[in-house]
This record gives C-alpha cells, sequence and structure tokens, in this order.
C-alpha cells in the first residue's frame, strides 16, 4: 500500500501539530517520530517509558540514537502519545518520503530518470554528492542491494534524515556531515548521484577552485570564473573510477554561459561527458526553472544531446513530472536518437563555445552561401551606459537636433521618438563616442519578446546617441547596403539566427562576438540594392499607415466633446 500524498499531508501535519511551540525543527523530529513509533508498534518488548529505555531496547546504531535523542527527548511524552494511531507501513513510508517540512529533495521522477541512466546493480559503491535527505536512494533503491552507498552533505538536520531513511534501506548506507567540495574522497566509486545546490557563493568555492586545479593539473583561466555547478561537476569526475558512470543535475546557464565555456571545452575535450538531457521547467516545488541532467562517465568520443524539454506529464498548474512512458522516451532517445536528439564530437561543438543545448544545434538555421556579419561590417560598439539621473541632466525640453535613443524607440525595424522628450541641449565628450554615424544599425543586445533594430538615417547635422542596451553597428558599404542587412535582421531567418546566437537562455541575450558570427546571406551589391530600395519603400508605407492611424486615434477621441452646459 502506498500513501496518498493527502493521507501522508494528513500524517504530517497531525505531529508537527503536536510539536508547535515545543521544538523548532519539525522536519527532522516528524522523520524521527515516525521511525519510533514503527519501531515501538513493531515489538512489544520494545521499551517506551522513556527514551533512553527505548534505544536501548530497540538495539538501535548509535548515529541513530544520537539523532533521536536529540531530536526527541523533550517532547518524548508526545511521542508515545501517537503510539498505535498509524499503521506501520503509514509511518515507514513517512520515514521514507515525506519532505513537508524540508525545503527541497529529487523529483522522484528525476530520481527514477537517474536510476535507470546508471543501472545500478548489487556490486556498486555509490556516492551521493549533495545526498540532502537522502530522496534519490529512498526513491530508487527500495529493491536494489548495492556493495555501499555513501553520501555528503553539509546540512545538520537533511543529514539526521539521511541517516534515519539509510536505517530502513539497509546497513551499508553511511551519511557524512561535511562539505561536499572539499571533503577528501578515500576512494573512487562506481556510481555517483548528485542534484547539487545551484549558484553558491562563498569562501568555500576558493579553495575547492585551487583543489581541482591541482588535481586536474588545470590552466588557472579554465577554472578562476566558472560556476558551482562545474566545481561540483569536478568534484564528481575525480571521484568516479574509470569504468563507472555518474548522473548529476545542474542549471541550463552552466551549459552553454561564457564563464563556464573553460570548462565545458575541459571536459568535452577530455570526453568526461557521455550525455546531456535538457530537461522541462517546473520539476521542482521550489523552482520552476528547466534543469539540465548530465551523465559522465571515461573516454566518450562524442557526446548525445537530447532536447527533453517538452517531454513530461503535469501533475497539476504548478508541477511537472516524468512518468514511466516519458523516462522510456528519454532512454529511448539516447540509445536510439531522434528529431529531438543530436550527437557530437568535441570538434562539433568547438566553434559553438562547447554548448551543452541541443536546441542550440537542432535549431541551427541553415544559410545558404552565407558570411560572418563580422566580415562585413567596420566596428560594432555598445551604446553608452549611463545613469538615468546624468542623462536628465542634458536633457533639453526643447527640440534640438541631438537626440538620444534606447530600445524602447526601436519598433518594426523604426525609430519611434516623435512624441518623446529625448532631446539634448548639448552633447557631451563623455556621449561623443555613442553617437551613431549615418546608416549605421542599432541593434537590441536582448530580446523584448524580440531583438529589435534599426538603420540610423540622420540629416547633416543631427546626431543619435545610441544609449542603454543597444549595439551600434557601423557596415562596410563597398560590401553591404545597411538597409539590406537591416531587412535580413527584420526578417524570419534573421529572427532565427539571431535567437540562435542568444543561446539556450530564457532570457535571450545576445553578444557582441556572437552578432559578430551570425551568418548572413549575401548576394551582389546590385541585388542588396535592389532589396534595400524595397525594404525602404515599405518601411515608408508603415510610416504612412501610422500616421494615418494616429490621426484615426485622434478623431475618435474627439467625437464627442463635453461642454459645460451638456447633460448627461
Amino acid at each position: 500500500m502506498k500513501l496518498t500524498t493527502e493521507r501522508m499531508r494528513e500524517i504530517s501535519y497531525e505531529i508537527s501539530e503536536a510539536y508547535r511551540g515545543k521544538i523548532a525543527d519539525h522536519g527532522t523530529a516528524l522523520i524521527a517520530t515516525a521511525y519510533v513509533l514503527a519501531k515501538a508498534q513493531q515489538s512489544s518488548a520494545i521499551e517506551t517509558g522513556s527514551i533512553a529505555a527505548f534505544v536501548r531496547s530497540a538495539d538501535l546504531a548509535e548515529t541513530v540514537s544520537d539523532i533521536l535523542i536529540r531530536s526527541l527527548t523533550s517532547v518524548w511524552e508526545t511521542v508515545v502519545s501517537f503510539i498505535g494511531k498509524y499503521q506501520n507501513e503509514e509511518l515507514e513510508q513517512i520515514v521514507l518520503y515525506d519532505n513537508t517540512f524540508f525545503d527541497a529533495g529529487t523529483p522522484e521522477s528525476f530520481g527514477k530518470l537517474a536510476g535507470s541512466l546508471l543501472s545500478i546493480g548489487e556490486q556498486d559503491m555509490i556516492l551521493d554528492v549533495c545526498s540532502g535527505v537522502a530522496s534519490f536512494p529512498a526513491y530508487t533503491l527500495q529493491n536494489t542491494k548495492v556493495k555501499s552507498y555513501t553520501g555528503i552533505d553539509i546540512n545538520y538536520s537533511a543529514n539526521d534524515t539521511a541517516v534515519l531513511r539509510a536505517s530502513l534501506l539497509g546497513d551499508n548506507y553511511t551519511f557524512i556531515l561535511s562539505n561536499a567540495l572539499t571533503y577528501q574522497y578515500s576512494t573512487s566509486y562506481d556510481k555517483i548521484f548528485s542534484n547539487y545546490p545551484f549558484a553558491l557563493r562563498g569562501a568555500d568555492l576558493d579553495e575547492c577552485r585551487r583543489m581541482i586545479q591541482e588535481r586536474f593539473n588545470m590552466n588557472g583561466a579554465c577554472i578562476s570564473r566558472c560556476s558551482s555547478d562545474w566545481l561540483f561537476n569536478a568534484v564528481i569526475i575525480s571521484a568516479l573510477n574509470e569504468s563507472g558512470k555518474a548522473v548529476a543535475i545542474m542549471t541550463n546557464g552552466a551549459a552553454f554561459n561564457k564563464p563556464d565555456m573553460y570548462m565545458r571545452q575541459f571536459f568535452i575535450e577530455n570526453g568526461y561527458i557521455e550525455a546531456v538531457i535538457n530537461l522541462p521547467g517546473k520539476m521542482f516545488n521550489n523552482t520552476m526553472i528547466p534543469t539540465t541532467m548530465i551523465v559522465f562517465s571515461y573516454n566518450n568520443q562524442t557526446i548525445k544531446l537530447v532536447d527533453a524539454t517538452n517531454i513530461c506529464s503535469k501533475v497539476d498548474r504548478r508541477i511537472n513530472t516524468f512518468s514511466d512512458e516519458d523516462i522510456q522516451n528519454i532512454l529511448n532517445c539516447i540509445e536510439n536518437g531522434g528529431e529531438n536528439t543530436v550527437e557530437l564530437s568535441p570538434a562539433d561543438m568547438r566553434e559553438h563555445d562547447y554548448n551543452l543545448m541541443a536546441s542550440h544545434y537542432l535549431e541551427m538555421p541553415v544559410i545558404e552561401n552565407g558570411v560572418s556579419l563580422g566580415s562585413i561590417i567596420k566596428s560594432i560598439s555598445r551604446g553608452a551606459q549611463v545613469k538615468p539621473e546624468v542623462l536628465e541632466s542634458y536633457r533639453s525640453f526643447m527640440p534640438t537636433d541631438l537626440r538620444f535613443i534606447s530600445l524602447a524607440n526601436l519598433s518594426n525595424g523604426t525609430i519611434d521618438v516623435e512624441d518623446s522628450q529625448q532631446y539634448l541641449k548639448e552633447l557631451p565628450k563623455t556621449l561623443e563616442k555613442f553617437v551613431a554615424p549615418h546608416n549605421s544599425i542599432v541593434l537590441s543586445k536582448m530580446a523584448s519578446p524580440t531583438f529589435r533594430s534599426a538603420v540610423i538615417n540622420t540629416e547633416s547635422n543631427d546626431a543619435i546617441v545610441a544609449t542603454g542596451n543597444l549595439y551600434i553597428i557601423e557596415v562596410d558599404e563597398s560590401k553591404a547596403n545597411p538597409y539590406y542587412i537591416q531587412a535580413f535582421f527584420d526578417s524570419e531567418a534573421g529572427e532565427a539566427a539571431l535567437n540562435y546566437a542568444s543561446g539556450g537562455s530564457v532570457v535571450k541575450t545576445i553578444s557582441a562576438e556572437a552578432v559578430k558570427s551570425l551568418m548572413i546571406p549575401l548576394p551582389t551589391l546590385d541585388v542588396q540594392n535592389e532589396i534595400a530600395l524595397k525594404y525602404q519603400a515599405a518601411l515608408d508605407e508603415y510610416a504612412v499607415l501610422k500616421r494615418k492611424e494616429k490621426k484615426v486615434l485622434e478623431k475618435k477621441r474627439t467625437l464627442l466633446t463635453v461642454r459645460g452646459d451638456q447633460r448627461a
């Protein structure tokens, strides 16, 4: 019999309510109480007159006894008042599965997927890095014997719960209270699982960086700015034996961002990554972000990348999960490939900053006879990063030949400043280098919701200063017509190319280097000029329609004029 979520919550809250105002750590106390009640109900020989009598007569391991004494001594009378109220099966499931009072745990379906990938056997020595409340073995190893299971976690309360759960799982489970990043692992392991915390900061990371640099004889540049995700990954691979396999859950950012590129390069070029599965969002109770499951082993010549972001089943509006069918679908992708799977060599990934997002390669736009944008532009620079109060000090409320623009002024390939008060009374020297040249292109650094761009077309005495998250791109007009390039940016193909170059982030941003690496089709200048004229004609038509729309809206608002002598 498996407890329903509702029944588990009912029992949990009934016990915890009895401890309200008496103890602080309801999570450990709840698990400890269920553990005691299950033991007490198993045999009449177990004494319950005091907690000391209980631990003596129950013949418990010292680590378990210590946790029970610390957690329940002050509420022992309340504990024994629950004896006989719940069935033993219910109590054991509370011990193993109830995470009501813990911030997070590995989702059950993640544990099942990771367990299937690891194929854990009876002779395996298992390591759980950042083992938390032992959710992974509770979900995946109930019916599997292992040679040994070692968990490492720095959280005192979580480790106590893990120890209690382990005593129901088997005798060869050990959970150690320590920092998993700096712990001295004395042996190597056959299988490793880790659902480590994300985005850690602190001095411990510097010590870990030094240890990893020495362990792998790694260049300092590789590790100096990398995220904690890759520090944990390095710890994992250093503790894995050469015939073993490991599975970890990391952030999507670590799969594609610039600071982690050197660590991805190190892992990929050394053959440490076997597969990467990009997972859906809303899988965890405490965060909605999508994550990535990465599979490590040795001597991999290629890497299988799976986009599983749409392979899931809804629990409710807020939470997703993997059904057994979903898990099998993902395993089939790794085993047999498919439309959402790509297999790549390190050489395939070198020109893509070793990006580990499957969508980056699956959605790669195909540009025939393309050239890089960097080969046909003179320069690309960032707009002025100026504080609003500084800009305000130069603002003019009368029209001048100086204006500034931001992302908000770009719309459908045009620069809309007609109704805005964005005149400057003077051009300070600090802003001179941010004046966009005539026929240059301004391109947004961020998509909102898509990337925006426009050609700067100024009169001889006008000057437009680009501010905020804008790039100023000066085109080599001997090679390309600026309006042709703008027509490409404004096309479906251009939108796809910009989205692709922005990487796998939820909030899409594009670097200057990524802009320069964009591949664009480049016909002869005559053909470009012909397309550019048609695009400019379309912009003129759009401007006329906007003016008409404005007049219609003004007319609509003035159809009814209410005078003081009119009555409703």
